[in-house]
């Protein structure tokens, strides 16, 4: 009760949060913008390692690659060692072909098979 003798005033009503279609679009883009700065210093630190300092050492051996000469290409890569004996066997192949009648791939009806079958059985 207040003083005046009225009784105390309730609290106003609290409102529902507002459906904007922005709601939470700079705290998202803060939270992902530190994100990617946090890559990029793990990725920085990772790559200015020891390990990865070893450029002189690379470019030696790189030199003695070099000097090593260049591949050479074998002489008898480019010769053809077929035998002249396979020449029958790739003759006898074409004619077995060629003496094969060529089957047709037409579909059957299954029941009209079945009725042809029985009919051929019942005249014969």
């Amino acid at each position: 009760m207040s003083s005046d003798g009225s009784p105390p005033a309730s609290p106003p009503a609290r409102r529902a949060p507002s459906a904007r279609a922005s709601k939470g679009n700079r705290m998202a883009s803060l939270i992902a913008q530190e994100e990617d700065e946090r890559e990029d210093d793990a990725d920085k630190e990772f790559y200015e390692q020891d390990f990865w300092a070893d450029a002189e050492e690379d470019a030696e051996y790189a030199m003695e690659a070099d000097d090593e000469g260049a591949d050479s290409f074998d002489s008898d890569f480019g010769d053809s060692s077929e035998s002249d004996g396979d020449d029958g066997e790739e003759e006898e192949k074409a004619a077995r072909k060629a003496a094969k009648p060529k089957k047709r791939s037409v579909y059957v009806d299954p029941k009209a098979r079945a009725d042809k079958q029985a009919a051929g059985e019942g005249g014969a």
